[in-house]
């Protein structure tokens, strides 16, 4: 008897490395065995051990009858057959499309895969701080940025004269309303704004969907934003972002480093009014002046007339907007203090853009394109001229300015002119060489509706630090937006 005849079902039992198994011969006694073990357990839903056990007591032509016979007969012997041959094609890469199927196989491996989660990333652009985590299987990568909230009192000397002094006071309710509005709007305009997909061969239905989530954290915060109130109409103040490991300075008003070298969290300091609204790329368009009689919120024939233009320009044209700026003279009642006085003219200021306002409403305007400032006495003479609401036009887009700062907090830096570096140079170095390596986009600074520039659209390269914070964790460099 030849030698291969003489091995016994046992001895085909053992497992044998690849690369030996291929000299068994598939007609032989220890075939079947040898074909199991290159196609792996669960062939088409048939038990590899079951098969074998019955090959080794009966020999292969009961196996073989034992497959043809079980649920779906020939079927589920072609598939097994088929899987096997598969298995076989890998193992000497001899199957058709080798490549496309060795990546296939490949990717999968990939998506299977558990990835460790990145605590206190710090993007390469040497701003921001967050978490990410990500699951291949379900193609989703969560930023999560830990916020810690200090609510205090607003300085009523950087915005105009005439606001009560209890405006400028949180209550508990406002607070909360305030930090709701914060953590939904972050994660409506900052998520989902790009598909992050592979473009390593073969590897084209993988593609990741970013979420972007802001928790309350005050024990271990990434940033934490000190939120000053200030009055609903009041003007805009300066707010800005310390990266990580720096904090506002009171003394200098600079970033000044943490006293503890281990503090990596960053700070920002922001006010209440920084979730409406801003027409910056609309500054100095020209204005309307919209008059009013001496003591007077009344809209008379002069004023109607004069807001006549501002409705056809607004009412019914979706991307226009209108920003309101109401005035009072410096004129005083006798006797009153020189606080008092402002409240007045402040007071009356506000009735004067709340007239307007209903005057655009009613001409068909939306509330939502109108926005309100009021400044009343301020820089105003006595004379009647004063007496009036400004209003100016905008069809550019607008900037909420917390959510332009918050983009400094996910990794991303400024876009606009700023001294020293003006439209068309480039945007600072770290975050520079960020974008080119992730992107390959190059951004030069200047005026426009970027959400890192004056503007509230988030552009591909915005996610740079995202697309970094993936390949950190799954090693994967290949990716594109």
């Amino acid at each position: 008897m030849a030698p291969s005849q003489e091995r016994s079902g046992q001895e085909a039992d053992s497992a044998e490395p690849l690369g030996v198994v291929q000299n068994v011969e598939p007609s032989g006694p220890g075939g079947l065995a040898a074909l199991q073990q290159l196609a792996g357990p669960g062939v088409s839903g048939i038990s590899p051990a079951a098969v074998m056990a019955l090959q080794r007591s009966a020999g292969n032509q009961a196996a073989g009858r034992a497959i043809a016979g079980a649920a779906g007969g020939r079927q589920l012997q072609r598939d097994l057959l088929d899987d096997i041959g598969n298995a076989v094609g890998d193992a000497f890469d001899a199957r058709t499309d080798e490549e496309r199927l060795d990546a296939e196989e490949e990717l999968e491996d990939f998506r299977n895969e558990s990835y460790e989660p990145l605590e206190d990333n710090a993007p390469s652009s040497d701003v921001g701080l967050f978490d990410a985590a990500c699951d291949m299987r379900a193609g989703t990568m969560t930023i999560t940025l830990k916020v810690g909230y200090n609510f205090v009192a607003g300085d009523p000397t950087k915005v105009s004269a005439g606001f009560r002094p209890e405006e400028f006071q949180w209550a508990p309710a406002e607070q909360t309303e305030w930090k709701t509005r914060y953590m939904r709007d972050v994660g409506a305009m900052w998520s989902a704004q790009f598909t992050i997909r592979s473009i390593k061969p073969h590897w084209d239905a993988m593609t990741v969907a970013t979420t972007v989530n802001v928790v309350e954290d005050t024990s271990d915060p990434h940033f934490t934003l000190t939120v000053a109130k200030y009055p609903p109409d009041a003007g805009m103040v300066q707010s800005s972002i310390c990266p990580p490991g720096y904090h506002h300075d009171s003394a200098s008003g600079n970033c000044a480093a943490n006293t503890d070298a281990a503090d990596e969290s960053g700070t920002g300091e922001l006010d209440s009014n920084d979730m409406r609204p801003e027409q910056k790329l609309d500054w100095g368009n020209p204005t309307v002046q919209i008059p009013f009689t001496e003591g007077s919120s009344a809209l008379g024939p002069a004023g109607s007339g004069a807001l006549a233009p501002i409705i056809t320009q607004v009412a019914g044209v979706p991307n226009a907007h209108v920003e309101l700026t109401g005035h009072a003279s410096s004129t005083h009642r006798a006797g009153q203090t020189a606080d008092q006085g402002a409240i007045d003219n402040m007071d009356l200021a506000r009735q004067r853009t709340a007239a307007v306002r209903a005057a655009l409403i009613a001409g068909g305007a939306s509330a939502d394109q109108i926005l309100v400032r009021n400044v009343g006495e301020e820089n105003a003479g006595p004379e009647l001229d004063w007496c009036r609401v400004d209003a100016q036009v905008g069809t550019q887009e607008m900037q909420n300015p917390g959510l332009h700062e918050t983009g400094h907090m996910l990794g991303s830096d400024d876009e606009y002119p700023q001294t020293g570096a003006g439209a068309g140079t480039a945007v600072a170095a770290d975050y520079d060489a960020m974008i080119q390596s992730q992107t390959g986009d190059v951004v030069l600074r200047g005026r426009n509706s970027d959400a890192m520039s004056l503007g509230s659209t988030v552009r591909r390269w915005n996610y740079a630090a995202f697309t970094e914070a993936l390949e950190r964790m799954t090693g994967e460099t290949e990716w594109t937006l």
